[in-house]
């Protein structure tokens, strides 16, 4: 029975491998699978039409060139189900369905400037997102696996929770996963908003052949996510990833997590502005002195764009914080690439050279150049990642379920 239960596990290991060699890199030959996988010709076969007869996979054919043959390729089949993902920040919520592809088919997007009574009536604001998109694209609702919600963290992956946000107080113990699979009557899964976003990128990145990858937030706040041969990597208890709390300065400014000198308290776009704001008290010569009790993060990049050295320089020594910590981290975790996303990544030019600079300046000398990159999903990474999720789930457990029932 044991060794029964070995082949099983072995082969549907395979058939997770093929299933998943497709998905990250978008198509793939016969040929290619079994190059990469080390699994011979007629198991790659067996593996290929046993996906095609699930309708995971379909089968396309690519005109080969002169006198060649037809070079017969195998996608996944992205409209076989659906996904919603939604992505939840200080400044904005965005809503998307997904094909099993990663591709966008509707989408709302919620300010988070307005003002909600209480916790029900933003997720009775989710719900109804959530109807209208899938009511707009024409997919059956039977058709739709679930949602994957990335919020601010911490969170209790398991029970859904989101348990204390700094930035977002609104949120503290929302039992999200439980109100919201009860109003949309589906799976709902409850993920940090950097670990979905990193989770997107994993996937649907421009590094395919990259299996360890982190991925750093540098917004409002400051967060991460950890992807490690291949698997989400969240920690022992859902915290892993939280590196806008490792400690830059023990006597440094205070943090809204309580603890004194954290990197979200010195980097961040709020940390931006607060340093500016204590500036300008000492420049009234300066064209944003007057408004130095209402900035937002978007005066500082105007100013920077106007080549002004007081707004200049805090951005510049927010980014060499960041280069620090990002030096640590490429210490622990050496990293086959390091992706940073973010608004202060987006608008302030040289603040990614900064960062990537210092970062491989200050790590263990010897060693060659870590790969640092700008996320190329954009402001879509985090709904992107969400649907993933939920994606992922369905088709590991299709593959374990159906497979380890009819072997």
């Amino acid at each position: 029975m044991g060794e029964q239960t070995n082949q099983v596990q072995l082969k549907n290991f395979n058939r997770r491998t093929v299933l998943n060699y497709i998905r990250k890199n978008g198509t793939a030959t016969k040929a290619g699978l079994a190059s990469v996988t080390g699994l011979t010709f007629m198991a790659i076969k067996k593996i290929l039409e046993e996906l095609e007869e699930l309708q995971l996979i379909r089968c396309d054919e690519m005109e080969a060139g002169g006198m060649g043959r037809r070079a017969v390729t195998y996608a996944v089949n992205e409209t076989y189900r659906y996904t919603v993902g939604i992505h939840i920040n200080k400044f904005v919520t965005s809503i998307a369905l997904l094909d099993l592809r990663g591709e966008i088919l509707e989408i709302e997007r919620c300010s988070m400037q307005q003002e909600f009574p209480n916790q029900s009536a933003f997720v009775e604001m989710l719900a109804a997102s959530v109807e209208n998109i899938i009511r707009r694209s024409g997919v059956g609702k039977e058709k739709v696996l679930g949602i994957g919600v990335g919020v601010p963290g911490p969170v209790d992956t398991e029970t859904g929770v989101i348990m204390t946000p700094p930035n977002m107080p609104m949120l503290n113990y929302l039992p999200l996963k439980e109100i919201l699979e009860q109003k949309c009557g589906c799976s709902v899964y409850v993920q940090k908003d950097t670990n979905v976003i990193a989770f997107g990128e994993y996937w649907y990145g421009e590094e395919k052949d990259c299996y360890d990858l982190a991925y750093v937030d540098v917004d409002m706040g400051i967060g991460s996510g950890l992807i490690i041969d291949g698997k989400l990597n969240i920690g022992a208890n859902s915290i892993a990833g939280e590196f806008g709390h490792i400690t830059i300065d023990i006597n440094g400014p205070l943090c809204n997590c309580g603890n004194r000198g954290c990197l979200e308290a010195m980097s961040s776009g709020i940390a931006v502005l607060r340093e500016l704001k204590s500036q300008l008290v000492k420049e009234p010569g300066h064209p944003l002195y007057e408004k130095r009790e209402s900035l937002v993060i978007e005066d500082v990049f105007e100013m920077a764009e106007k080549k002004d050295l007081l707004t200049i320089s805090i951005l510049n020594q927010s980014a060499f914080y960041v280069g620090v910590a990002i030096s640590n981290l490429i210490n622990i975790l050496d990293p086959q690439i390091i992706i940073l996303g973010g608004i202060l990544i987006q608008k302030y030019p040289r603040y990614f050279d900064i960062v990537s600079n210092v970062a491989n300046a200050r790590k263990v000398k010897g060693a060659k150049e870590n790969l640092l990159a700008i996320s190329k999903l954009g402001e879509n990474a985090g709904v992107i990642g969400a649907g993933e999720i939920v994606a992922d789930n369905f088709f590991n457990e299709l593959v374990n379920e159906v497979f380890s029932r009819n072997t």
